[in-house]
């Protein structure tokens, strides 16, 4: 059961009770269970064998291999996940990193385009965006900022779920590979708040929220296991906004506005709720930042480890594991990520949404863009002798994904461009045929 803790005179930090104050006001709670709980990294105690970490992105994780390498010999009672969620504005990564700190885990901060957008050997691809067709001029986050009202925003907002659902099975193959727990700022669980946010600007079309819930419901379950516990910072409008101007971006205060806000804080709520059946939520009313060790106290207070499968569903999916199989079986899951993205996203109608719709010819411009300026080479990302690459292929299995590498953190950064196939590049596999007036032309 979600418990509760007494708030602080005048002070912001120690909320209540997972959701009661926000989702329903009046509402009582069970006081915390008392047991095995996450603890800070000095007092964590590891036996003598305790395995060392596997090195899951130089070292391919296959079937026989997660046999007699056990993914439960790693688990310890820091072998959590924990994400922080809050607005715009809100503080959330310095208390995500220092919670991180406190437990001796690993920080994952939120996504950002420019992660996808640089990718192995320096290659900045805005720079080529004047050549390449307006559909892959996805924006960043500042080119956002300064035109929000672009058809290209669309893109933008599918291109950052597809990332957040590729970090978040990161940070469950680090747990299952190592036995380090995780704090994440943010998940695809609740990104949807962003994309109503948008919606409520006019930033996007009806067209494309509809197809973004659609693709939401396809892709969650492939996820499967909810956080262990959501730290929710819930700060006024008004706090965020200030925080927002204090940057001095004119671009992202205007974008960012008032009714921007009101509806992430809105939808937070519909988002605490679907969290709340799976995972522990502490919520803190952070009008003024508070002290990180107050919420570490409440961590260390909470009990990961009991599942009343009699009565809810806190934990299931991390309980319904019975035996090592089992386990070995997420573990290629979470950690391959290939096939839990064709499931997820195989077979969108993407045709059918016109912000997001490619055409054919565009894709193959784009795919000559990329031989003749960017890579300068009619091979692939891990492929390129004059970057640097050695040419030795460790990807052998059932789940290729287009690099020589056993390990991609994002499929949209490089894993990508081995599946951009038409019939135009087909017949003209070294580009011979670019032409770079085609822009200009279409």
């Amino acid at each position: 059961m979600l418990g509760s803790l007494k708030v602080l005179q005048g002070g912001a930090v120690r909320l209540v009770a997972p959701a009661s104050s926000i989702l329903k006001n009046g509402s009582s709670v069970q006081p915390l269970l008392y047991a095995r709980s996450i603890v800070i990294k000095s007092h964590l105690d590891l036996p003598e064998n305790y395995p060392e970490p596997f090195p899951y992105k130089e070292e391919r994780v296959g079937f026989f291999k997660s046999i007699f390498d056990r993914t439960k010999s790693r688990f310890h009672q820091n072998s959590r996940l924990i994400v922080v969620e809050g607005n715009e504005g809100c503080g959330k990564s310095q208390v995500a990193k220092e919670l991180a700190d406190q437990f001796g885990m690993l920080y994952m901060p939120e996504f950002k385009m420019e992660e996808i957008l640089i990718d192995r050997y320096g290659n900045d691809l805005r720079d080529y965006y004047h050549l390449f067709p307006k559909r892959f001029r996805i924006p960043d986050e500042k080119m956002f900022y300064k035109n929000p009202m672009s058809d290209m925003t669309a893109c933008m907002r599918e291109r950052v779920f597809h990332c957040k659902f590729d970090q978040y099975l990161n940070a469950l193959a680090h747990i299952l590979n190592t036995g380090q727990g995780v704090v994440l700022e943010g998940s695809p669980y609740s990104d949807f708040v962003y994309t109503n946010a948008m919606k409520a600007n006019n930033y996007i079309g009806i067209e494309f929220l509809k197809f973004y819930y659609y693709m939401r419901k396809s892709a969650l379950p492939e996820l499967y296991f909810w956080p262990h516990l959501v730290v929710y910072l819930d700060t006024p409008v008004e706090k965020c906004l200030e925080n927002i101007k204090k940057t001095g971006d004119s671009d992202k205060i205007g974008t960012l506005n008032e009714t921007y806000l009101r509806t992430i804080a809105a939808s937070y709520k519909d988002s605490l709720r679907e969290y709340q059946r799976y995972s522990k939520i502490l919520a803190y009313d952070w009008v003024k930042q508070g002290n990180t060790d107050s919420i570490v106290e409440d961590i260390e207070r909470t009990d990961f480890d009991f599942h009343e499968w009699h009565a809810n569903d806190v934990f299931e999916q991390w309980h319904n594991q019975s035996d090592e199989a089992s386990w070995a079986d997420w573990r290629l899951h979470v950690t391959h990520k290939t096939p839990a993205r064709y499931i997820a996203f195989g077979g969108l109608p993407t045709h059918e949404v016109g912000e997001i719709y490619i055409n054919p010819r565009d894709v193959s411009h784009y795919v000559d863009v990329m031989k003749n300026e960017v890579l300068k080479s009619p091979y692939g990302y891990g492929f390129i002798k004059e970057g640097g690459d050695n040419g030795k292929v460790k990807n052998i299995d059932g789940f290729n994904h287009g690099l020589p590498e056993v390990w991609y953190d994002y499929f949209f950064r490089e894993a990508y461009y081995d599946k951009l196939i038409t019939f135009e590049n087909t017949f003209d596999p070294d580009s011979k045929w670019y032409d770079p007036d085609y822009v200009h032309h279409h």
